[in-house]
């Protein structure tokens, strides 16, 4: 079993929470609560200390689509992870989570690309033209978030134990609850939340914004990137 260094924080586990919590993600694995109403039943939660309650609330916003009712609809991967997720809350493991700020090689390129337009901007005067001038700025400032994101070292075996570290704390887990893991239903597979034909148009609308308004990208890239680290303590 792993410990807790001298370094990490003092870590709380309120049961009550995360009991309330792990019931209300299985039901909306189960289908009995839409998007809208998990979306309101995660912003109405009651506050707390449990660093490990905050982190799974924070986690599943990003696996339902806010802005349209839907049933859940969830990758067999997806899935999976749900299922650490509720496991993590019926155990007393917790979550330590640090985030920390990098530094790389992207961010001089972008502050001298995001110089040349400004250079651009003051020989040629603020006009329509500037939008054509800036595709290639744009070209850039993509390619810079694509090519040059830090990269995390991993284990082989991530995408099947993650928030865990390793297959020893995901069993560590196992053995102190009580918890079964649900199958993946065969229904989800055919199950979107927006068509291809939906997604595509917003895609390029994305991308055509990137092109056109370099400048302001270009400036978010000059900045250090924080990255947040998680760590699960098994118990």
């Amino acid at each position: 079993m792993s410990n807790l260094s001298r370094k990490d924080p003092v870590t709380i586990v309120e049961r009550d929470a995360r009991n309330q919590l792990a019931v209300l993600i299985r039901r909306y694995l189960d289908d009995q609560l839409m998007s809208f109403d998990f979306d309101d039943a995660l912003k109405d939660f009651p506050d707390t200390d449990d660093t490990t309650v905050k982190f799974v609330i924070e986690t599943v916003w990003y696996f339902y689509d806010d802005c349209k009712d839907h049933s859940v609809v969830l990758t067999k991967p997806e899935w999976d992870y749900f299922q650490r997720l509720v496991l993590l809350l019926e155990s007393n493991s917790t979550v330590i989570v640090k985030k920390t700020r990098l530094w790389s090689f992207a961010k001089p390129v972008a502050a001298i690309l995001l110089l040349v337009c400004l250079l651009i901007v003051w020989l040629t005067g603020i006009g329509d033209h500037l939008l054509i001038f800036f595709i290639p700025f744009g070209i850039g400032s993509i390619l810079l978030s694509f090519f040059h994101r830090p990269e995390a070292k991993e284990n082989p075996f991530h995408e099947a134990v993650t928030p865990f570290q390793s297959i020893s704390d995901l069993s560590i887990a196992y053995e102190s609850t009580n918890f079964v893991k649900r199958q993946y239903p065969s229904d989800l597979e055919s199950r979107r939340i927006r068509s291809f034909d939906f997604r595509m148009p917003v895609w390029m609308s994305y991308v055509i914004l990137c092109l056109f308004f370099a400048p302001l990208l270009l400036l978010i890239q000059c900045f250090r990137q924080t990255i947040t680290n998680v760590r699960v303590n098994p118990a």
